[in-house]
């Protein structure tokens, strides 16, 4: 598989806040977050935005009881996105002060089961386990490790700052990704007004991994909207649809 390719369906789910940490709420214990996936062709720069093309969708639940929560991202895909497979991601730990510590991440590949993988992570001694292919290995890591779903909520508990590094799980590797911010922009998704912040994201040391993220202004940090660049002009979006967290819209 194309490794760019391979990056890219984990930034999907990737499905990635104001000046200070204790201006915003706590996350409800109970909460949903549905995303919608199109693609489109850019040339020239000009977006053909006529053009997009229905491609599937991404759904996160996130549930929490006494300070330990489970979340889950269903990603369904359809088109040329069905490239990337359908995924049943589960991601389950603990609430800490700086942002949600995973300690089990499982994928479950709907359509080719033979590629599930399995990872736990003790923190307490800094070992990380991954079981892939019934090939079970083992490292040491030390710092804050996100995987995928808590990767996509981790801007909610941070200061709004011009840019942020994160070490993240992108299968079995553990992997990089710095964003810088471009600027505060106001946007326009299913007929909703935004005010945002966008920054731009890159995995370290990966060619062709840049993509761009809109994070809500409000109480509640989490992306409006990512934006993947492929190949040969390609444009994928994943636009907010609906969600229970309550994001203050904008006049338009």
């Amino acid at each position: 598989m194309n490794h760019k390719y391979k990056l890219s369906k984990y930034l999907l789910v990737l499905v990635l806040f104001s000046q200070s940490l204790f201006a915003f709420k706590k996350l409800p214990e109970d909460f949903y977050i549905d995303y919608e996936l199109f693609q489109f062709i850019k040339l020239r720069n000009i977006e053909v935005e006529k053009t997009q093309i229905s491609s599937g969708e991404i759904k996160l639940q996130y549930k929490q009881k006494n300070k330990r929560y489970d979340l889950n991202v269903l990603l369904k895909t359809k088109k040329f996105l069905t490239f990337f497979g359908d995924k049943d991601i589960q991601s389950k730990g603990f609430v800490g002060n700086k942002g949600l510590l995973f300690n089990s991440f499982l994928v479950n590949d709907l359509k080719k089961p033979k590629k599930n993988i399995s990872e736990t992570y003790d923190r307490k001694n800094d070992k990380l386990k991954v079981d892939y292919k019934k090939k079970l290995t083992e490292k040491k890591y030390v710092g804050n490790l996100l995987d995928i779903p808590t990767l996509l909520l981790q801007f909610h508990f941070e200061k709004t700052k011009p840019t942020y590094s994160f070490d993240f799980l992108e299968g079995k590797k553990v992997r990089n990704i710095e964003y810088k911010k471009i600027k505060d922009e106001a946007i326009r998704i299913n007929g909703r007004n935004f005010q945002t912040e966008l920054y731009e994201g890159e995995i370290t040391s990966v060619k062709n991994s840049k993509h761009f993220i809109w994070l809500s202004k409000s109480a509640y940090r989490i992306p409006i909207k990512i934006r993947l660049k492929m190949k040969g002009g390609l444009m994928i979006d994943q636009n907010l649809k609906n969600t229970d967290l309550k994001i203050k819209e904008i006049d338009e």
